[in-house]
């Protein structure tokens, strides 16, 4: 199984500082609202008809949750004001879908920074990092290639947008760039994303199993192998983890990796990542979405597991 990793705190100038993806020495979020329909009913939440009961019960649960410390509250989500946007190279009346408190998917709520607008995420989604590390992150709103600002924030912006890859899987026999998943996404958080991201802007890649690897005897070979490893998705395939289990599949020719074209607002996205999860990063009223199976049971039943805990306890579970 996957381990927890628990990134360090970012500093807030940590945001402004400059990105050069060529210098790094490390190695390497749109949606709209049909988008979000699209989701629910194959990610579902697992919250679900316990969320009215919940929503009475927050005052009650939160005496009785941890303490938690202000710094740690801070890692909470929160939509970015317009001038924040702006300055970061994202023209904020295109962005489309752009997260609304009143939705049942976020809140108004009190930000815990200037740049933070007063609209909390409830929606949280589970992901791999690069290396199959778990981590939680929402979707604040999508966009095409336009919405980069015609300066060099904006510019700068793009190379971010580029560089930071968030790798979607949809089910077999499903839209091959929709979003009716197989799976949990994978974000390529190598080059430092919590320092040079400041915006968590994403490229989408679909990935796709090609029939190479569906049909040939060195395809399924490698398939099973891998389902071995890492376990099998919602339609059967294998999961994907990390980025070497994407490379070894691409080089070997059994998947594919696609992009929507620069004017499609679902080219790009702005999904930020909780940093720290853990000691009130993730709110008490929070509710996940990920893959279920037909019975209700979701298929990486560790990511519920771990984001009950971190929910209702502040911490990993064990």
């Amino acid at each position: 199984m996957a381990t927890c990793k628990i990134a360090g705190k970012y500093r807030h100038t940590d945001l402004h500082e400059p990105f050069d993806p060529s210098g790094s020495t490390r190695p390497p979020k749109g949606y709209n609202r049909t988008t979000f329909n699209d989701l629910r009913p194959v990610a579902g939440t697992c919250i679900t008809g316990a969320m009215r009961n919940l929503i009475a019960l927050v005052v009650m649960a939160l005496f009785a949750a941890p303490s938690f410390t202000k710094a740690d509250v801070e890692d909470r989500l929160y939509d970015f004001t317009d001038a924040y946007y702006l300055e970061n190279g994202v023209n904020p009346a295109l962005i489309q879908g752009r997260i609304e408190a009143g939705t049942g998917i976020a809140v108004t709520d009190t930000p815990n920074f200037p740049f933070q607008r007063n609209v909390r995420a409830l929606l949280t989604l589970s992901a791999y990092d690069h290396s199959g590390n778990f981590n939680y992150f929402t979707v604040l709103g999508g966009f095409a290639a336009d919405a980069f600002t015609a300066d060099a924030a904006g510019q700068q912006a793009r190379e971010i947008a580029d560089t930071f890859i968030e790798y979607l899987f949809p089910q077999a026999g499903t839209d091959p760039i929709g979003f009716t998943f197989r799976q949990s996404s994978l974000l390529d958080m190598r080059n430092g994303y919590f320092g040079a991201d400041p915006l968590g802007l994403w490229l989408h890649v679909w990935v796709n199993y090609t029939p190479k690897a569906l049909n040939t005897r060195a395809g399924k070979k490698t398939l099973n192998a891998l389902a071995a490893k890492n376990g099998r998705a919602l339609d059967g395939t294998p999961i994907i983890k990390s980025i070497s289990d994407i490379d070894s599949l691409f080089s070997k020719g059994l998947i594919t990796k696609t992009e929507r074209p620069d004017s499609d607002p679902l080219r790009y996205a702005i999904c930020p990542v909780v940093e720290d999860p853990t000691d009130g990063g993730i709110a008490i009223d929070q509710f996940l979405a990920l893959p279920l199976k037909t019975d209700g049971t979701p298929v990486e039943p560790a990511f519920l597991e771990n984001f009950e805990s971190l929910r209702t306890t502040g911490d990993w579970a064990n």
